[in-house]
C-alpha cells in the first residue's frame, strides 16, 4: 500500500509537472504570437510609411526658381559658400555666379526665390547661417517697396517649403501666410500637393530636375538668353524718400542687424529694372537705413551708369530681369568692386571647390548655345554638327522638277566637313549625326517613312515624310511632339544639345532665293 501511495504521489508530481510544462509552453505560443501580431502591424505601419514618403517626394513641389535653390543649398560643403546673395529673381537672374567663379574666383551662390519678400530673405539668411559662414552678403532691395503684409500663397510657399523643417522654418511659415485667413493649413505641405497628380512629370520622380548633368552642382543662378527693349529713365528729380511698411522695415532692418552681430559684411544693391520714381524712393530710404549699419547700397538704377555699361535696347530679358548680356556687366562691376573693397578668397584651382567650376561651365555651354543661334554662314555650322554634346537632324526635301538646286561654296564646304555627298544631296533625305559622327542616313524613298529617334534619356524626336500637291517630299521633325522644321523645302539643320536638353537651334535654307529662316528657341 505504501509502494501504491509513492507511485500515485510521484504520478501527480509529474502531473502536475506536465500541467505546468504545458502551461508555460501555452504561455509561450501566446506571446511568440503576439509578437508576430506586434511585428505584422510595425511592418505594415513601416510599409505604409514608405509609401507616404514615396507619394510626398513624388507630389512636393520642385520649383527651379525657388523650392530648389534652397534644396541645392544644403548640399554645398559646410562652410565653403564666400559670397552669399539673397533676394528675389532679380538677384538669382542678376547676379551671374559663374563669371563670379570665372574670372575672380569667387564661390558664390544665389540663395534666392522668386517674389521673396523681405521677411523670406531674412528666414533665408537665417537658415543659411546654420551650415554657411559667408565672408559676404550681397542684398537684393527690389521687394522693400510692398505695401502688403502677406505676399501671394504661391510665391509663399515657394519661398518656405523649400526649407528644412526647423524653428526657422516655421517662424518663416507664420510671418508668409495670414493666419487669421488661413488658420494653420499651410504647415500641413501634404495638403498643398493634392491637386499635383495631372501635373507630375519626369522631374518629380528624378532628382536634380531630371537633368543630373546639369543640375547637380547648381548653384542658384538662372540666366535668360533672349532680348526684350526697356525704357532706359533718368530719377535725378528723385530727391525724396518712399516709408516702408512696419513690417518691411523690421525685417530689413532683422537681416542687416544678424550680419552685422555676425561680422559679416553687407553690400545692398538695387538690380536695373524698368522702374518708376516710386521704387527709386524706396531705394533711398534703403540706403539711408543701410548706411545707418556702415553698409554700401550700390543703386544702380541712379548711380554707376557709365561704368556699367548697360544697354536698355538689348540687355533685358523682360520688363524686370537682366539677360545673360546684362548680368555679365553688373556681374563684372561687382567683381570689380569687391575686389577693390573685400578680402575674398580666389579659390580657382582648389579641388574642394570643383563643383562650382563644374556649374560655371554648364553656363559657358548655354552661352555657347546661345551663339550658335547666331551663325549666319551655313559653313559655320560643321562646326556645330562636329560639337560632342549635340544631337543634330539635317534634311533635304526631294526638288520638283524645274526648281532650282542649292548650290554655293559655303554649302559645298558644310557638306563636304558633315560627309555628305553631292549626289546623297541632291537625292534629299535624313542625316543624324551624335557628338559629331554620322549614326545614321536614309533617303526616304519610301512613301510612308517615319522614324523615331532618342535625342537624350527623357526627349525624343520623330521624323515623317509627306507630300505637297506637286508630288515633292517634304520632311517634318518633331521634338516631343512641337515640330521643329524651320523650312518647308530645302535645307533643314536641328541642333539639340543632350546636356541642357535643350532645342538650341533650327535653321532652313530655301532652294530658290538661299534665304535663311530660323526658328528662334529662346523667346
Amino acid at each position: 500500500m505504501r509502494r501504491m501511495r509513492k507511485k500515485d504521489e510521484y504520478s501527480v508530481e509529474l502531473e502536475n509537472i506536465e500541467t505546468e510544462e504545458n502551461a508555460g509552453s501555452s504561455e509561450t505560443v501566446k506571446k511568440s504570437r503576439k509578437g508576430r501580431h506586434a511585428f505584422e502591424i510595425i511592418a505594415v505601419l513601416l510599409i505604409f510609411a514608405v509609401g507616404m514618403f514615396s507619394v510626398y517626394s513624388v507630389l512636393s513641389f520642385k520649383y527651379i526658381d525657388s523650392v530648389f535653390k534652397m534644396e541645392m543649398f544644403y548640399e554645398q560643403p559646410e562652410d565653403s559658400v564666400d559670397i552669399l546673395v539673397l533676394g528675389s529673381s532679380h538677384s538669382y537672374q542678376g547676379i551671374n555666379t559663374a563669371v563670379l567663379w570665372e574670372e575672380y574666383g569667387y564661390a558664390a551662390y544665389d540663395l534666392c526665390g522668386a517674389g521673396q519678400f523681405i521677411w523670406n530673405t531674412y528666414y533665408y539668411l537665417e537658415e543659411a547661417l546654420k551650415t554657411q559662414s559667408p565672408k559676404l552678403i550681397i542684398l537684393d532691395a527690389y521687394y522693400l517697396h510692398v505695401t502688403d503684409d502677406y505676399e501671394d500663397e504661391s510665391f509663399a510657399i515657394k519661398n518656405t517649403y523649400g526649407m528644412k523643417w526647423s524653428q526657422t522654418k516655421v517662424d518663416a511659415i507664420k510671418a508668409s501666410f495670414d493666419s487669421d485667413l488661413y488658420g494653420l493649413q499651410y504647415f500641413f505641405e501634404i495638403l498643398q500637393y493634392h491637386s499635383r497628380y495631372s501635373d507630375v512629370d519626369e522631374t518629380d520622380f528624378y532628382p536634380y530636375q531630371a537633368n543630373e548633368a546639369m543640375y547637380e552642382n547648381h548653384k542658384g543662378f538662372y540666366c535668360y538668353f533672349y532680348s526684350t527693349p526697356v525704357e532706359e529713365k533718368d530719377f535725378s528729380e528723385v530727391d525724396y524718400y518712399n516709408e516702408m511698411t512696419e513690417k518691411v522695415e523690421e525685417y530689413y532692418a532683422k537681416i542687416l542687424e544678424l550680419a552685422y552681430s555676425e561680422n559679416i559684411p553687407v553690400i545692398v544693391v538695387g538690380i536695373p529694372f524698368d522702374a518708376d520714381n516710386y521704387h527709386v524712393a524706396f531705394f533711398r530710404t534703403g540706403e539711408r537705413i543701410a548706411n545707418m549699419f556702415g553698409y554700401p547700397f550700390l543703386n544702380f538704377l541712379t548711380d554707376y551708369k557709365d561704368e556699367l555699361g548697360l544697354d536698355y535696347s538689348t540687355d533685358f530679358a523682360d520688363s524686370q530681369h537682366l539677360n545673360y548680356l546684362g548680368n555679365t556687366k553688373l556681374t563684372r562691376f561687382l567683381g570689380d568692386y569687391i575686389s577693390e573693397n573685400y578680402s575674398i578668397p580666389d579659390r580657382r584651382g582648389d579641388e574642394n571647390y570643383s563643383s562650382w567650376e563644374a556649374d560655371a561651365q554648364i553656363y559657358y555651354y548655354q552661352l555657347e548655345n546661345k551663339n550658335t543661334t547666331l551663325i549666319t554662314d551655313i559653313s559655320e555650322y560643321a562646326d556645330t554638327v562636329a560639337n560632342n554634346r549635340y544631337q543634330v537632324i539635317i534634311t533635304k526635301n526631294s526638288s520638283a522638277d524645274g526648281e532650282q538646286e542649292m548650290s554655293s561654296s559655303e554649302l559645298s564646304e558644310f557638306l563636304s566637313a558633315v560627309g555628305i555627298s553631292q549626289e546623297e544631296f541632291t537625292n534629299g533625305g535624313v542625316w543624324i549625326y551624335s557628338g559629331g559622327e554620322q549614326v545614321y542616313h536614309n533617303d526616304c524613298t519610301e512613301e510612308d517613312f517615319q522614324k523615331s529617334y532618342s535625342l537624350s534619356k527623357y526627349d525624343d524626336a520623330m521624323i515623317s515624310t509627306s507630300y505637297d500637291d506637286e508630288g515633292v517630299m517634304i520632311i517634318d521633325v518633331y521634338m516631343n511632339k512641337t515640330e521643329v522644321t524651320a523650312a518647308d523645302y530645302g535645307l533643314n539643320v536641328y541642333v539639340y544639345d543632350t546636356l541642357t536638353r535643350t532645342s538650341v537651334d533650327s535653321i532652313g535654307i530655301n532652294p530658290n532665293n538661299f534665304a535663311l529662316s530660323r526658328i528662334d528657341f529662346y523667346q
